[in-house]
């Protein structure tokens, strides 16, 4: 190290040379910020708070939760040039979190509803107008569901530019094609779930008509794994199958639903459409079932491409199959059917493929003289699980957590929810979260009223650490009721069909 500067009576008192339960008792009082800042008062200071023994101690102190921790821990080699490196990184990171300033932001235009050629290529399944989590019964505002799909950095989204579906690495910014072709089909949604990307999509045209505005199609879902390549970083997209997703097909509107969720070998789907019988139409008993797939076997069988179903026999394996299905009165039985005032909330397939959990969530009101204390109610979630194999009996318990209020589709695949212990009504404000409790790390896209949502004009995003919570107004996230995220981006939708990253790692 630099000789230190010393007095006449060659006594030192440069900091950088103090001994070092003395210097320790120093770097107690600095925040991570400070640590980096000190390097530069001198070349001894430098070398002092450059130091890896110095930088992985306090490494683990500040930052225990960080990926590049593990790292550490888990004895990855490092020179000390390179622990400095990744700690200044991890600090300029949560520096901008604290700040609520992103150090960049990526945008990227989405695919128009209507591709080139003008037909309508993305059609979205509507959000309910109705939904029991409201207070009135009224869903307050309405979000389409969004179009992209973000799991464990890759993000999944229909890229203007190229009019095809592009995967993305938020690691490395890598993009990659999804072998779909998006010409010639509709486009329902898109779902990335345990590194298995699904599909869902139509045919344009009806092939049957059940009325004179209501045309049926054909509707399909096609899944692809997602896997790493073990020269390059890169990731392979291989097809792994299709299957037609029902029967008898579903109209192109915005009255028939359809929800849905996939593990890596199950998928199941919710069918909620209207009684369009003129003879027992009912507001309240709309037609309702439920299937679950097994998607766990590769097969090369495209029923899209057999629509007469002449290339099927014994010797074809026909993969997917279905493992069970419920019709109205099962659902009934199961006490999940949702008739004409939904509360579905949350749809799931165990990780065993053994259950499929359905989770409904309802605002309760107290009595009149409660309604101070919980002028918003409170959220009544209860999860339902059904056994796919055998005849054991339903499990049916309080979910242990809560939602946001339903006002889009992707609510449906959004995390439970953490409420602010200072806010205990936020929970009905909130759009979306993306929360690290381990790391005290939450994101909140909500309303400025954050205790009755009655402002809905303008939309803010909450960025609250360990040490601030900073609000801000979320003009470039507002487009879709969700957002994702770690502590090193958080990924939305603007009004302008626009996909924006907020990086705070770069």
């Amino acid at each position: 190290m630099t000789a230190p500067p010393c007095n006449s009576q060659g006594t030192c008192h440069d900091l950088a040379f103090l001994p070092q339960d003395l210097f320790w008792l120093v770097l107690d009082y600095l925040a991570p910020t400070d640590l980096v800042r000190c390097r530069r008062v001198s070349r001894a200071w430098n070398e002092a708070f450059s130091n890896p023994v110095h930088l992985v101690a306090l490494f683990k102190r500040h930052f225990p939760w960080t990926q590049e921790v593990k790292d550490l821990q888990a004895g990855s080699p490092a020179t000390g040039d390179a622990v400095r490196q990744v700690f200044d990184q991890v600090v300029a990171r949560y520096d901008h979190l604290e700040r609520g300033k992103p150090r960049s932001v990526q945008k990227f235009r989405l695919c128009d509803d209507f591709g080139g050629s003008r037909e309508r290529e993305w059609f979205q399944v509507q959000p309910w107008e109705s939904h029991a989590s409201h207070h009135s019964g009224t869903v307050d505002r309405q979000f389409g569901e969004a179009m992209w799909t973000h799991e464990d950095g890759l993000l999944v989204f229909p890229r203007a530019e190229h009019q095809c579906l592009v995967l993305m690495d938020l690691s490395s910014d890598r993009q990659f094609m999804v072998p779909f072709i998006i010409q010639g089909r509709v486009i329902r949604r898109v779902r990335l779930q345990k590194r298995l990307l699904v599909v869902e999509w139509a045919e344009p045209k009806a092939f049957h008509w059940l009325n004179d505005s209501d045309g049926v199609h054909r509707h399909f879902a096609s899944s692809f794994d997602v896997t790493p390549k073990a020269d390059d970083g890169g990731w392979n997209i291989v097809p792994r199958n299709e299957w037609k997703i029902m029967f008898l097909g579903h109209p192109l509107s915005e009255r028939d639903r359809f929800f849905s969720a996939h593990s890596n070998t199950h998928y199941v789907i919710y069918i909620w459409q209207p009684n369009r019988s003129l003879y027992t139409a009912d507001e309240d008993a709309p037609i309702e079932s439920l299937f679950v797939w097994d998607i766990s076997k590769q097969s090369s069988y495209r029923p899209s491409l057999d629509p007469t179903g002449t290339q099927t026999g014994h010797d074809v394996d026909q993969s997917p199959s279905i493992v069970a299905r419920f019709g109205y009165r099962d659902l009934e039985f199961f006490s999940i059917r949702q008739r004409g005032f939904p509360c579905l909330q949350r749809l799931a397939v165990t990780g065993d493929g053994q259950a499929v959990e359905i989770t409904e969530n309802a605002r309760i009101v107290g009595e009149s003289d409660e309604l101070w204390v919980r002028p918003l109610g409170v959220p009544q979630t209860v999860t339902t699980s059904i056994p796919l194999t055998g005849n054991g009996p339903h499990d049916r318990r309080p979910a242990g957590w809560t939602t946001p209020a339903y006002r889009s589709n992707c609510t449906l695949q959004q995390m439970p929810l953490f409420e602010w212990s200072h806010l205990p009504d936020s929970w009905y404000s909130i759009i979306s979260q993306v929360a690290d409790p381990g790391a005290g790390l939450f994101f909140w896209l909500h309303f400025e009223d954050l205790e009755g949502a009655e402002d809905q004009d303008t939309i803010y995003l909450t960025i609250e650490t360990n040490k601030t919570r900073v609000t801000m107004e979320a003009l470039d996230l507002s487009g879709r009721a969700k957002i994702c995220g770690c502590d090193r981006y958080i990924v939305g939708e603007s009004r302008n069909r626009e996909l924006v990253i907020y990086r705070f790692d770069r």
